[in-house]
């Protein structure tokens, strides 16, 4: 009898055992509860809003992702790339249900003159730096842009990143050029300076301080 009741109690843990990986593989199958969310993106490129360059020296892509209230997620870690070709196409994992902002940003890598920092998605400009400190430098191009979405399933977003930064032009008339020549005026050089420019980028909002 107590082997009857040995044998039983086995029989009956290796159903339970059974049953429980069962459960674990149907839940694993059944809980689809993330979904790929693919970014196509571009760069601003219309002649009207063309800056210094023409936007092709961008190649650096950096972005992270943020929850809806602009908590950085640290679980989703932080994308830095070299080498990108724009447009180009990058995919995320992500929980289905949930309202997220991904921030992205896009540079030259030979400019100096950006510090971005990943887990704000913010940027520091410094604009004495010693190799980027000249007028019409093209490596100074850069773009960014930060979307808002809901995951519903998989899906693409089109993604058009826009330049951060005004284009100052500083001319003269050739009337006037002239008019000064001939009164006698001989201008060499000459220079602008702006003050209280701003020297940092919220990429998830787009403020400036």
């Amino acid at each position: 009898m107590n082997k009857k009741l040995f044998l039983s109690m086995f029989a009956a843990t290796g159903m339970l055992f059974a049953t429980s990986c069962s459960n674990d593989e149907l839940e694993v199958v059944q809980s689809g509860n993330e979904t790929q969310v693919s970014f196509s993106l571009g760069l601003e490129g219309s002649i009207g809003s063309r800056a210094i360059s023409d936007g092709t020296g961008a190649d650096v892509l950096k972005y992270a992702v943020f929850d809806k209230d602009g908590k950085r997620l640290s679980n989703i870690p932080a994308v830095e790339k070299t080498d990108v070709k724009f447009p180009t196409t990058e995919s995320i994992t992500l929980a289905k249900g949930q309202t997220y902002k991904v921030a992205f940003w896009a540079q030259d890598d030979d400019c100096e003159a950006y510090t971005v920092d990943t887990d704000k998605m913010s940027v520091a400009v410094n604009y004495a730096n010693d190799e980027n400190k000249v007028n019409n430098d093209e490596t100074r191009d850069a773009f960014f842009k930060t979307v808002e979405f809901t995951v519903t399933g998989s899906t693409s977003i089109d993604v058009e990143l826009k330049r951060p930064f005004a284009q100052i032009n500083v001319g003269v008339t050739k009337a006037d050029w002239e008019a000064a020549v001939a009164s006698g005026i001989t201008i060499a050089q000459s220079s602008v300076v702006i003050k209280n420019a701003a020297t940092n980028l919220n990429l998830l909002d787009g403020t400036v301080s």
